[in-house]
């Protein structure tokens, strides 16, 4: 890993850098409730975003393509996605530790990005090369980094199911409600979940004249929408607790880290067109 970390760029080490600064902070700060330690790891945890935005930027313009394609690209844009998600529902929902739990889970596909680092930048596919290559990829991160924030809230509900104090500087010490902070979450990362799957099946019209080709991806990603369309349905269901609700979010999220990483582990991963290269 450190000789991948030698062979990187410049601002690959920056930007992991900042990630690993904010994080400290978050710990400290966490712990701490002096405003000056609510705003420190927030604004490292921003600075961080903007370099990892300069980091894609920069890929995008060397590729001359979406920097989508391989592996290490997709593991930089979910850090960025879950970046991006992660500081609006701190600074929305003013709880320090949504920024802590988040900069560990970035600061981790940052450190597995370097096992992945691409030897040489890899050509579009003619498959790829259409317009709803761009919308189709956003969607599903925003989705995943957004449902991946979820699981976090989901998971403090678990622990804290009496909510909490807000400690950040940016907000009133109002009560937060985990399960509730799970529910607005969790509607809008479904919004993208959606755009991207219908996304996808236009896509597969237009490249294979099928929408739907049963890859096995394909069929991972059903089924992460249907857990999720069955968690915003069951919220409805008086019977179910708010505690089995953060369970099916849960559980969601595991899907989601399973379609994304576990596909090469499915003995039809080699039929898959969705798998990855350089992973």
């Amino acid at each position: 890993m450190l000789e991948s970390l030698y062979y990187t760029s410049t601002l690959f080490k920056v930007t992991l850098l900042l990630y690993a600064l904010a994080l400290v902070g978050y710990i400290i700060g966490v712990f701490r409730k002096e405003k000056f330690w609510g705003n420190i790891p927030y604004a490292l945890f921003t600075i961080a975003f903007l370099a990892c935005t300069a980091l894609i930027a920069g890929r995008w313009i060397e590729a001359g393509r979406p920097p989508f394609k391989s592996f290490y690209e997709s593991l930089v844009f979910a850090a960025w996605t879950t970046s991006l998600i992660s500081l609006v529902v701190e600074y929305r929902f003013k709880v320090r530790l949504v920024g802590f739990m988040s900069s560990i889970g970035v600061a981790m596909i940052f450190l597995f990005a370097l096992t992945k680092r691409d030897v040489e930048i890899i050509a579009l596919p003619p498959a790829l090369q259409t317009w709803m290559f761009i919308p189709h990829v956003i969607s599903y991160f925003l989705a995943y980094g957004a449902l991946f924030v979820a699981g976090l809230t989901a998971i403090l509900y678990l622990v804290l199911p009496g909510g909490i104090a807000s400690h950040h500087s940016l907000g009133q010490q109002s009560r937060i409600d985990f399960s509730s902070t799970t529910y607005q979450i969790t509607r809008f990362g479904f919004l993208f979940l959606t755009a991207g799957l219908l996304l996808g099946a236009w896509w597969g019209q237009n490249a294979w004249s099928n929408y739907w080709g049963w890859d096995p991806k394909e069929n991972w990603a059903l089924i992460t929408w249907l857990i999720f369309a069955a968690y915003l349905h069951f919220r409805n269901i008086p019977s179910w607790s708010e505690k089995r609700l953060a369970w099916v979010v849960i559980i969601g999220v595991a899907a989601i880290v399973f379609t994304y990483l576990g596909m090469d582990y499915l003995p039809t991963a080699e039929d898959s067109l969705h798998v990855y290269s350089g992973g």
